[in-house]
């Protein structure tokens, strides 16, 4: 058949809208440059008495040691206090908004939630000057019926390389189902406005990032893609760092409704104590590897399935 033929050809998917279509994703990313982080570097050893100076000359010339500062220690003291509440999956699956259909599977998620809630109320009080760009989407627009599933795919692909909905929020209701339902391991939620303006609130925007490696047609009906989402996360007025970490997300397009993407599927692997090192600074190399650079992740990925290959 037509399908079948298109998921035994690979093609290429570019970031050139005049260049041929493929499962590979748009763009190589830049080559990631590392920054150092500057600690606060504290001494001690003062000798009051003068008579005794040359017995404690080798104490004042000691090195100096890199400590924490105490806001630093507060702040990672904190960060660890919530880390130590939730798991990996926990930034995935904080969810909510007042007017959505959520079902949270856990009790910390039925927490975060109002904590996410409370928190965007408090913002919106302090910033009324800065306009949210998801009022001026047009979520009750004309839709994009009748795509095959590699035009969809294409238009899945360009969009989150331009947009990064995941965690952005700025997506494309006209290539999503009015049935629309998400899931993870912890929460399930309805409609696609409503998980938009979900990740929007949970994700901090200056720093959270979906860097996509792959978006595939691997069944009938059926779109794979394979991301990177790092940043940091809101939970109330505390802020938790990301570890960077893979998410599999599997999209479901109806068939019967123009082939609009039905429903939304995340996956990705629980690291609750890593999570936790990683609030600390000094002991974040004790928290295991992180997600490897997208350019590293593409060299590694079967393009027909969005895996990665050992």
């Amino acid at each position: 058949s037509t399908t079948t033929a298109l998921l035994l050809t690979p093609i290429i998917r570019s970031s050139k809208k005049n260049t041929p279509a493929s499962p590979f994703c748009r763009d190589m990313p830049h080559d990631v440059v590392s920054s150092a982080v500057q600690c606060r570097a504290v001494s001690s050893g003062i000798v009051e008495d003068s008579d005794i100076d040359n017995k404690y000359d080798h104490q004042r010339q000691r090195p100096q040691i890199n400590y924490p500062s105490r806001r630093e220690m507060i702040h990672a003291t904190t960060a660890v206090a919530s880390a130590c509440c939730i798991n990996a999956a926990a930034p995935k699956a904080v969810l909510a908004d007042d007017n959505s259909n959520v079902e949270a599977k856990s009790p910390f998620i039925a927490l975060t939630k109002n904590l996410i809630q409370d928190n965007e109320s408090a913002k919106s009080t302090m910033t009324t000057s800065n306009a949210n760009p998801l009022d001026i989407i047009d979520w009750n627009g004309p839709k994009k019926r009748g795509l095959n599933m590699e035009q969809m795919a294409d238009a899945i692909n360009d969009g989150l390389v331009e947009q990064e909905w995941f965690v952005t929020g700025i997506g494309k209701p006209e290539l999503f189902s009015p049935n629309f339902t998400f899931t993870d391991p912890d929460v399930s939620l309805a409609g696609y406005e409503s998980y938009c303006r979900a990740v929007r609130k949970l994700f901090d925007q200056n720093t959270a990032r979906c860097e996509l490696v792959c978006c595939s047609v691997t069944a009938t009906n059926t779109i794979t893609l394979l991301w990177r989402n790092s940043g940091k996360v809101n939970l109330g007025p505390i802020q938790i760092d990301l570890k960077p970490y893979l998410v599999t997300t599997t999209l479901k397009a109806d068939p019967n409704d123009g082939n609009l993407i039905l429903s939304q599927v995340d996956e990705f692997d629980s690291d609750g104590l890593g999570l936790l090192l990683y609030q600390i600074p000094f002991l974040r190399s004790l928290a295991g590897s992180s997600a490897p650079s997208v350019n590293v992740l593409k060299q590694k990925c079967n393009f027909y399935t969005c895996k990665l290959t050992a």
